[in-house]
């Protein structure tokens, strides 16, 4: 089988290493791990938060650059991430509460890609913000946003068990253990790390696997510390949730993200923040998937601290087309 070479400009597989196109394209782009071939994990980091720092081209106007994946597009809780730290840096005395994004056309890694934001509103409570990113003249991510001046007022919320320490199946030993089945064999090292170091309870599910329940239980943890910054943390956590939203859609079907004839693309995404969080601790994603039909599946996620705070929810649907 002819193959293609998976390379970045920190490291390449070695030639009986190889993925091939058909491999590639079958991880998902909301379930791949961010890495560039990197060998070290805090190097990934480091990566992340030089992509997070924008260029302010004007001041609605910023440009960012991308990474190379294994699948040869943006991964998009990056392009999410990137889109927000444009509109937070438009707002002052007011954090970002929610956020509703639309993935409109696959990024190019190899292109800036350029975010305007347009001032919708500065209110005394709420500001907003739409940002619309754009490679070689065309749109490819819109994002609305909100901000909200903090307030007292009551509270309450949904408890969740946390019980024990943070444990589960490396999120990328996952994709490799299933690479692995199909023929494809990489190292930890070869194939690299995520910036965030993820842990899924019970292993991550994305071949032909025995059915199960559409849930999903993971830890997040980025790969070092983090400046203490609201903000960073909330963009990281969107980041991080584009990876695993949508898995649990397929657990009770007979083929999973990463079976053979499986396309997948984000369509949209939402995150909502009910209070100041760390992403240098470890949060406990609750996953659940209520419908899949019309070849789009919907995902759910509540995001909890280790002490039992619920500090956001999501929603994504992703597109899951299966050629047979």
């Amino acid at each position: 089988m002819k193959a293609d070479l998976v390379a970045s400009e920190r490291g390449h597989l070695d030639s009986a290493q190889r993925i091939s196109r058909r491999d590639r394209l079958r991880i998902p782009p909301f379930a791949t791990p961010l890495t560039a071939m990197m060998t070290k994990p805090e190097q990934s980091l480091r990566d992340l938060l030089e992509c997070l720092g924008l260029e302010r081209r004007e001041p609605d106007l910023f440009r960012g650059h991308g990474q190379p994946t294994h699948n040869g597009r943006i991964f998009g809780g990056l392009v999410f991430a990137q889109a927000m730290r444009a509109g937070q840096t438009t707002v002052d005395g007011r954090d970002v509460h929610s956020a509703h994004a639309y993935f409109l056309r696959p990024g190019d890694p190899e292109l800036p890609i350029e975010y305007e934001v347009d001032r919708i509103r500065d209110g005394r409570s709420f500001a907003t913000r739409r940002v619309v990113a754009r490679q070689d003249g065309q749109a490819i991510f819109n994002l609305s946003m909100s901000f909200h001046k903090w307030e007292p007022g009551a509270s309450r919320q949904i408890d969740t068990e946390i019980s024990g320490e943070p444990e589960g199946e490396p999120y990328e030993d996952g994709i490799r253990r299933t690479l692995k089945a199909s023929g494809v064999s990489l190292s930890a090292e070869q194939f690299g790390f995520g910036p965030i170091e993820i842990l899924v309870e019970g292993g991550l599910s994305m071949d032909a696997d025995p059915p199960r329940p559409p849930e999903l239980q993971a830890w997040f943890r980025s790969r070092g510390p983090l400046p203490d910054e609201p903000g960073l943390h909330a963009a990281i956590l969107a980041y991080a949730s584009d990876q695993t939203i949508v898995v649990s859609a397929l657990h009770p079907m007979e083929f999973g993200l990463m079976s053979s004839g499986v396309q997948s693309a984000s369509v949209d995404h939402a995150i909502w923040f009910h209070e100041p969080f760390r992403m240098d601790d470890w949060i406990l994603a609750v996953h659940d998937s209520p419908v899949l039909k019309n070849s789009r599946a919907l995902g759910r996620a509540l995001f909890y601290t280790r002490d039992g705070r619920l500090v956001a929810s999501a929603i994504q649907e992703g597109l899951v087309r299966r050629h047979t």
